[in-house]
């Protein structure tokens, strides 16, 4: 009898296929594509990368920010399945990123004090915060729509976190393409600022509709 009725519930289900991690990378990249594109067509690339001398920080403030939204993408694929979970790896080169501006945030108010930091907050804030929260927010809600409401996580704040952690970072490489704002301060205060509102808006929303 246990049997029969087992069957007679079961007989209409179908198997559910895994979900795998190659759509999400996939759409990340065409987003960063994008999102590159709409920054060079409507604000211009900085002048590095027409034509003046390259610094430092004209490749390395990208790189920063590709580095974190990898590492967080990868946490998030991870945390797509219930027996995933946050690793070491997956935010180590996130804490590695925070440590080296964080540093060199100290040794710029060791050498120049604290009075120079306002001359360093001068100049783009604004569009800076709008492209990176409005670009991430469009990210987030096309990553739900794709990838994320699939998801079985047994952990739906992380998974959001990661999830707005990582659209922010790939939002803000995008726009350091254009921006030549290159102090610690800036990145802190403004860049940082912007990825750190969409990871906890992210996280919030996950802590509601990251649910199976």
């Amino acid at each position: 009898m246990t049997d029969t009725l087992i069957d007679a519930l079961t007989q209409n289900l179908k198997p559910v296929k895994p979900l795998r991690a190659w759509p999400l990378w996939l759409g990340a990249g065409v987003g960063l594509i994008l999102a590159m594109i709409y920054v060079v067509y409507f604000y211009r690339m900085r002048p590095e990368f027409t034509g003046a001398p390259m610094t430092f920080m004209s490749v390395g403030k990208p790189l920063l920010f590709l580095v974190t939204g990898t590492s967080a993408l990868w946490a998030v694929s991870g945390l797509a399945r219930p027996e995933g979970w946050l690793e070491w790896r997956h935010v180590l080169p996130v804490a590695a990123m925070l440590v080296v501006v964080v540093g060199a945030f100290g040794l710029d108010i060791g050498r120049s004090g604290v009075a120079d930091l306002r001359a360093d907050l001068d100049g783009g804030v604004g569009l800076c915060y709008l492209t990176i929260l409005c670009g991430g927010a469009a990210g987030l809600i096309a990553m739900w729509r794709l990838w994320l409401r699939r998801t079985a996580t047994s952990h739906p704040v992380t998974l959001g976190a990661m999830a707005g952690l990582a659209v922010g970072s790939l939002m803000a490489a995008a726009y350091s393409l254009h921006c030549d704002m290159d102090a610690p301060v800036y990145l802190l205060l403004v860049y940082g600022l912007a990825v750190a509102i969409l990871t906890a808006a992210a996280a919030i929303i996950g802590s509601r509709l990251l649910r199976w």
